[in-house]
């Protein structure tokens, strides 16, 4: 939010510290509302002055150009060439004169143009980053003053602060809660906003009339009648206020809604009167399905929880949300019903963020306005409106406040302030401090106080917020450092931690990098790439048909937990590939969500990718299909944890195949009986539908399962002091058998003397008949006791061989 310090004088003098905004800026921050810049408007306008120019002629060796001779002050002329057509002899135009930088950081030097010297620029509106009235050079009016700095000529020369305002401080989204707020750190005097309104005696009351039937998200409504006003545009006082903190000009009527809403941080809402059907204001929920069309002519439907502004037969406005299309105010404007009200902040919240709408009202309202200030800020505008557009007030202001919303006192003492920061607490600063916030202190006996804090302080409810309020105003910086007692030991980090970080070290040693995605996602898009969550639960992770919805999601996209850590990755993919990464691996660890009938299940898993192939001028791409790459790394990872019984299971059924992975590579990991996850490579339709040039493969592992009983003992055994021996053999068989179904057979076959099995070798060329392959198998023979014999050798091998021939078909090569 961006605030002028101008204005703030004008609550609270502080026209020393505008010579030293750094300084103010940082007591803003320790004070707890952190100023993220400091614009100094009149720096962006260092030498761009008034200039007067006194001839324009031709330039001479360009048609397009022109000659000006320009004054910027008495006996000071300029030689000047300009390319735009709109000026003249006589015309006061802005100079940037050399040492300008104007917005883009455009540098303004001495030149030649076209053969003749140049010093300097004659400037458009977007030249200066104004508003662009048209394409031409800006012409100020007759009576501009030659040679006065255009800052300060246009009141530019003002010093804005942004801020970054905590959601708990909504009472400082404002210039009036801010002077306030400096009126504490600063001991200085705030002055009072006093409007004055003349009343149409020739009325009684409003010319419309108001009805609420949702005083339980509308505490207080109240609008009043102006008659007779004439709409135009803002006069340059106003215009010039407003567009100085980024914000459009639109009328002399909402410019003073908006004007109120940045002074005094209370959003209002001007309606045509005449628009009004029945001339009666109802604020009521919506009708579940009825059309609205916004301000911008974007229609959407609306669900029937929000709360609406209506007449007798539409709904105006969402609720310090939006108004409707036909509510706003327009040329043809003769009448406003100028509306100030008090809407729950929650209420607001859901409307905003259900539709995905954002505004200044809504940002205020969704954090809270003081509700004991609505009369007050209707007064003040109306009291512009009456200065800016004519018109006149009919009858009071019809005001709904049946309940008002009250403050409870809390009672403190010194001593807990002072027990609670360290450091001992005084008592003139302190009642010094809750009068200047706006409290009213009783004193109950000498060191204890009741404070009924302001309406407008949300934040202040409990003992220790008026601690952190003292803390805050006398800086953070005097609470004196002291250690703690150290009377016990560290606890011990957690299982869970210390197993994911050995997780994530494994696979970083295999050259993933890991990934952080958020926990929630769109339920659409999630649903959509999954297809049918049985899949998952095929794979032994867990998953449920209804996922988890969030009951205030950030927004749609962000509306349900996830079900599967998939999902994320392959959104990692897309913007990665997208945006020129034509390979990579990556990883994520976290939790997945789902139903049970106990409630919500949490469920730790491991997510792990890989897309394209790292290639340069000394490596060649590997061939290598990617779904062996993350099968070797989640081996290592298995081999960290010391699990040995295990293996990948490619299913007969296909309909267990999640449909975005390829069947012809797919597999379950299966360890020590139970399915924990799957691997598989992204099936090329779903590459093609998103533009991935590349192939890419996915896996996902239920991390529960294989922490379980972790860590592991780690055995030892002697190494034999007895010879090896290693025998191969080339095997012909079917291209489609299993060489680990194989593996497994030998190991039984050779019982405890076959020490280990390998395949080395491959061979699937055209010497081999057509549907088989050559693997040749290594096999290592050890007996830990006793050398091994040539007669128990040739026995071992003869029955591994002749086991194999019958067991699976095989011819020996």
């Amino acid at each position: 939010m961006k605030i002028s310090l101008k204005w703030i004088n004008e609550f609270v003098d502080i026209q020393e510290e505008i010579k030293k905004p750094e300084d103010l800026a940082e007591k803003l921050t320790r004070a707890g509302l952190e100023v993220e810049e400091v614009i100094n408007k009149t720096k962006d306008y260092n030498h761009v002055v008034v200039g007067l120019i006194l001839e324009k002629d031709k330039h001479p060796n360009a048609d397009k150009l022109s000659l000006c001779r320009v004054t910027t002050g008495e006996g000071v002329v300029h030689q000047i060439v300009c390319g735009a057509q709109n000026h003249k002899s006589g015309d006061r135009i802005v100079v940037a004169l050399p040492g300008a930088v104007l917005p883009g950081n455009f540098q303004i030097k001495n030149s030649k143009i076209r053969g003749i010297d140049s010093a300097g620029m004659l400037c458009s509106a977007k030249e200066l980053g104004l508003p662009v009235e048209n394409d031409g050079l800006l012409i100020l009016p007759t009576d501009a003053p030659v040679g006065k700095p255009f800052a300060e000529y246009k009141e530019l020369n003002d010093i804005l602060f942004v801020l970054k305002v905590t959601p708990n401080r909504a009472d400082s989204l404002s210039h009036y809660g801010l002077a306030r707020e400096l009126s504490c750190l600063l001991g200085k005097e705030l002055k009072k906003i006093t409007p004055v309104i003349p009343q149409d005696s020739s009325a009684a009351k409003s010319e419309v009339s108001i009805e609420v039937k949702a005083s339980e998200v509308c505490p207080r409504y109240s609008g009043r009648y102006i008659a007779n006003v004439k709409v135009s545009p803002s006069p340059d006082w106003l215009r010039k206020r407003l567009e100085n903190l980024g914000m459009n000009s639109i009328n002399n009527i909402v410019d003073v809604t908006n004007y109120v809403m940045m002074e005094l941080g209370q959003p209002l809402h001007a309606f045509d009167a005449d628009q009004i059907q029945g001339k009666k204001i109802t604020v009521a929920k919506a009708v579940a399905g009825e059309k609205f069309i916004k301000l911008d002519g974007v229609e959407i439907n609306l669900m029937g929880e929000e709360l609406t502004i209506r007449d007798s037969s539409r709904a105006l406005c969402l609720a310090g949300v939006v108004g409707g299309k036909n509510s706003g105010v327009t040329e043809g404007t003769q009448n406003v019903f100028l509306e100030s009200a008090y809407f729950n902040p929650m209420s607001v919240r859901k409307t905003s963020r259900k539709h995905g709408i954002e505004t200044d009202s809504a940002y205020r309202f969704s954090r809270g306005v003081d509700p004991d200030g609505a009369l007050r800020a209707s007064d003040r505008a109306t009291e512009l409106i009456l200065k800016v557009a004519g018109g006149q007030v009919i009858g009071e202001a019809v005001d709904f406040y049946p309940e008002p919303v009250k403050k409870s006192w809390v009672n403190i003492s010194l001593q807990t302030i002072t027990d609670r920061l360290g450091f001992g607490a005084e008592e003139k600063i302190f009642t010094d401090f809750m009068k200047r916030l706006g409290c009213e202190l009783k004193i109950s006996s000498p060191g204890q106080y009741s404070v009924l804090p302001p309406s407008y302080r949300f934040d202040l409810e409990a003992e220790m917020d008026l601690v952190e309020e003292y803390a805050r105003l006398v800086g953070y910086e005097h609470i004196p450092e002291t250690l703690p007692a150290f009377s016990k030991a560290p606890l011990a980090h957690d299982k869970n931690y210390l197993l994911n970080l050995k997780t994530a070290k494994t696979l970083i040693k295999e050259s993933y990098h890991q990934a952080f995605n958020f926990a929630f996602v769109s339920e659409k898009q999630e649903s959509q790439f999954l297809g049918s969550v049985q899949r998952l639960q095929d794979a032994g992770l867990k998953a449920s048909e209804n996922p988890i919805r969030l009951l205030n999601p950030l927004n749609e996209d962000l509306n349900v937990l996830r079900s599967t850590i998939t999902f994320g990755l392959t959104k990692n993919l897309l913007t990665n590939f997208h945006n020129g990464n034509k390979s990579g691996r990556l990883f994520e660890i976290g939790p997945c969500f789902s139903k049970e009938s106990a409630g919500v299940y949490e469920q730790n898993r491991l997510g792990i990718l890989a897309w394209g192939q790292e290639e340069n001028l000394w490596n060649k791409a590997s061939s290598t299909p990617l779904v062996f790459e993350i099968k070797a790394a989640m081996e290592s990872l298995l081999k960290q944890f010391r699990i040995q019984s295990y293996t990948w299971v490619s299913p007969q059924d296909k309909g267990l195949i999640p449909t975005f992975l390829h069947m012809g590579q797919f597999a379950h990991l299966i360890v020590e009986g139970k399915k924990v996850g799957f691997l598989g490579a992204l099936h090329p339709v779903w590459l093609d539908e998103n533009k991935i040039r590349c192939s890419a493969a996915i896996a996902e592992f239920d991390l529960e399962t294989l922490y379980k009983g972790q860590p592991r003992p780690l055995r030892f055994q002697s190494i034999s002091k007895f010879p090896a021996v290693e025998r191969d053999f080339a095997f012909i068989m079917g291209k489609s058998l299993k060489v680990d179904e194989i593996l497994k057979a030998a190991k039984k076959l050779g019982g405890p003397l076959l020490s280990h099995s390998e395949v080395f070798d491959v061979y699937q060329g055209d010497k081999m008949e057509p549907g088989k392959k050559s693997v040749a198998i290594r096999l290592v023979l050890q007996d830990p006791n006793a050398t091994l014999q040539d007669a128990q050798i040739q026995e071992i091998q003869n029955k591994i061989i002749e086991g194999l021939k019958t067991q699976f078909d095989l011819a020996l090569r």
